[in-house]
């Protein structure tokens, strides 16, 4: 493999770091820095290679047993990925979860509000069992997110022929919009509408196919013919996200525009309020999740069951109308209130286990009176003790979050396609309404979902070094892959990558020594701007000059000239 001229390549082991000579920007250093197209390739190709991983994990093959299934006109190898959040909001994200056996992404949402308007406190994640979050759209601007999907969709066509990984057509994107018509309907987000629908005229498309052919060398199974033949529609499906509160004659005029202006198949996300309040506390109560506080309006300024059936059953007419599938998505995230400081602000929103009784209760309810024709995707505290259930209904596909952000992250996903392996129907698409009561009733009363015991965090004063080696949970659970681990000269290193991470703060969970790994763990600067505005141990290091921070206090000089630095931190950077 040659390089190409993009700065210095710092390669140790397993890890490649690219530093590139840009000029001073503003940054902050929770805020991603997308990494671009050329650099992504580089590690995975080299890493594939080498390590037969795609960013840290390790590539499952289609040969699982899973039976494929159609969906939205496509022939999918399995029907699971990661649900919109943080494990697709960048391209490695959606290349990890690929390496773990994901076939249908469902891409993080994008609104007219973006980017560093969001204003998103830090850290906005929280998970014990349940999970919490105050985040809910993509911290990208619209135009970055749409270049994130445009390679993450072109680096799996190219890693897929190159590596035999499976089919090349395989699977499935699906754009995850919000939250209002007036926003949908502006310049950006119709332009990134019509360019997921088809990215061939758009500038990233054109850098990665230039990108591929001035570098044929790399490649010995894809040609230049294969290149120029990858399909540039990105997507034809749209999964519709909606505030909590949204008037459903709101929601009926997005998703008719969506149907009928944009051409697009359309999914709505409902809410778990579908239960109704009684009931909701009801279950949450006797599973053990008692101290979970909701405030009434949160069913009140909902959409009411009645309501949704009927705003279901015409949005059915109108997908028909169209030749369209429309379809429902179970279940958004469930607001609560803040009472232990879990995260920062007063509102947050639940998923994981707790959530599972709710969406599945709401899934039988809907189809009790919709119908076995329904179609329903489904997200909320699916695992691999459910998976297998939730397929036999008819149910599909199955995206997952939490599940992810816990220990083996995206791993995870190997085990749920494991667990899936011969529980698909035969009649695809079509809803089970007693296999579908039945998991409703059981879910209830599934010891698997009740609140455990509480778990014991290990406390230590250990000191925090490269050297860390008790886990790798920080390295797993990370959605970004901003924490690495590989071994040098019989040495464990675990190393932060600040430009990747949004300080979501899921690392600081699963530490079994207490610690802090995204503020703790010695980390790498991309540029000089982030090292100031940070106080991690770590280095920035260009072609003419580096600077590290260590128990010592701070290094300069040359980069030729690493002489005064300490001996275990100079063998990272050489």
């Amino acid at each position: 493999m040659k390089p190409v001229n993009c700065g210095r390549i710092y390669a140790v082991s397993s890890l490649i770091v690219v530093v590139n000579r840009r000029e001073e920007r503003e940054c902050m250093s929770d805020r991603m820095r997308p990494v671009s197209f050329g650099e992504l390739l580089k590690q995975a190709v080299w890493e594939y290679k080498h390590k037969g991983s795609l960013f840290y994990v390790p590539v499952e093959k289609t040969d699982k047993g899973i039976r494929k299934v159609f969906l939205s006109g496509k022939e999918v190898e399995s029907p699971l990925g990661p649900a919109a959040g943080p494990h697709t909001q960048l391209a490695q994200n959606i290349i990890a979860a690929y390496a773990a056996g994901a076939r249908y992404f469902e891409l993080k949402t994008v609104q007219v509000l973006d980017g560093a308007g969001l204003g998103i406190q830090k850290p906005c994640i929280y998970v014990k069992d349940e999970a919490y979050n105050t985040e809910w759209s993509t911290e990208l601007t619209s135009y970055q997110a749409l270049e994130e999907y445009i390679k993450a969709w072109y680096l799996l066509k190219l890693l897929i022929k190159e590596f035999h990984l499976g089919d090349v057509n395989g699977f499935v994107f699906n754009m995850s919009i919000g939250y209002n018509l007036e926003g949908i309907r502006t310049e950006k987000i119709d332009y990134f509408i019509e360019q997921m629908k088809d990215a061939g005229t758009s500038a990233i498309f054109k850098e990665c196919e230039q990108y591929t052919l001035k570098n044929p060398d790399w490649f010995t199974a894809v040609t230049k013919e294969y290149v120029k033949s990858i399909d540039s529609r990105i997507c034809n499906t749209v999964t519709l996200s909606t505030m909590h509160g949204c008037p459903p004659e709101e929601i009926e005029s997005i998703i008719t525009y969506l149907m009928r202006d944009k051409k697009l198949n359309t999914y709505l996300k409902c809410n778990p309020t579908l239960l109704g309040a009684d009931q909701t506390r009801k279950i949450l109560d006797n599973m053990g999740y008692d101290y979970i506080s909701f405030e009434p309006e949160v069913f009140w300024h909902d959409t009411y069951f009645e309501t949704a059936v009927g705003l279901i059953k015409r949005l059915q007419l109108v997908g028909k109308e169209n030749q369209l599938e429309f379809g429902i998505k179970l279940t958004n995230t469930f607001p609560v209130k803040i009472k232990n400081r879990e995260l920062r602000g007063e509102n947050m929103y639940m998923s994981g286990p707790a959530l599972y009784p709710l969406a599945i209760g709401a899934a039988a309810k809907l189809s009790e009176v919709l119908g076995g024709e329904l179609l329903i995707s489904y997200s909320g505290g699916a695992d691999a003790n459910n998976i297998g259930a939730i397929y036999e209904t008819g149910i599909c596909p199955v995206t997952v979050s939490t599940l992810l952000l816990k220990s083996g992250g995206y791993k995870n996903l190997t085990g749920l396609n494991r667990a899936l392996a011969g529980h698909l129907p035969e009649k695809q698409r079509s809803i089970h309404k007693g296999k579908l009561n039945k998991l409703a009733w059981e879910a209830i009363c599934d010891k698997n979902y009740f609140k455990p015991k509480e778990k014991q965090k290990i406390k230590s004063n250990t000191d925090y070094t490269p050297y860390c080696s008790q886990c790798r949970n920080c390295v797993d659970v990370c959605p970004n892959r901003a924490n690495v681990m590989y071994e040098l000269e019989n040495k464990k290193y675990t190393l932060h990558k600040d430009a990747l991470c949004n300080e979501c703060g899921n690392c600081s969970h699963f530490c079994i020594l207490g610690h802090e790994p995204y503020k703790e763990k010695f980390t790498i600067f991309q540029t000089e701007g982030d090292f100031a505005e940070s106080n991690n141990s770590g280095y920035y290091v260009n072609k003419e000059n580096f600077i590290i921070r260590w128990k010592e206090g701070v290094h300069r000089g040359k980069t030729e000239e690493l002489t005064s630095v300490p001996d275990d931190i100079k063998e990272l950077i050489n």
